[in-house]
């Protein structure tokens, strides 16, 4: 498990996805009977501290999305739970409310008038504002722009 962690670390561009694929192989891992023996306390000592330290990993990570936004707030739930005290299960019910909100904001958001497309992201470093120079090293294009403006 350190194997795994450290190459992670290493990695340095986490993402919510990336972190939410760990957390749930994690889970998972804890939910199996085999990991529940006692011979194998050793071990889920162990995933439950990576467990822990991943779930606050997720604080330093920005999401990019509503569902991402979504996601973080599963993270929380789930972390929640395995932690209230009786009587505390609002804190549940109010983190499932604002993840409604986060789906339904977006919805709302939007003009009714035009509907709205994905914003393509920023290609500014993809495109060329001039066109390509000639390979035989003539001039460039600006003077072709002053013929064709006097044509």
């Amino acid at each position: 498990m350190a194997e795994a962690k450290t190459l992670a670390d290493l990695d340095g561009n986490q993402s919510v996805s990336a972190l939410g694929l760990r957390w749930a192989a994690l889970r998972g891992m804890l939910g199996s009977p085999l990991i529940a023996a006692e011979e194998q306390r050793p071990l889920r000592e162990e995933l439950l501290n990576e467990l822990d330290a991943l779930e606050q990993d997720f604080s330093a990570v920005q999401a990019r999305n509503p569902m991402e936004i979504s996601a973080k707030i599963d993270i929380a739930k789930a972390a929640l739970q395995d932690r209230l005290q009786p009587g505390q299960s609002w804190l549940i019910d109010l983190l499932a409310s604002i993840q409604s909100d986060v789906h339904t904001v977006p919805a709302r958001a939007q003009p009714s008038a035009a509907p709205a497309a994905p914003q393509p992201r920023p290609t500014a470093n993809l495109t060329r504002s001039n066109p390509p120079r000639p390979e035989d090293g003539a001039a460039p294009a600006a003077p072709e722009a002053g013929t064709s403006s006097a044509a």
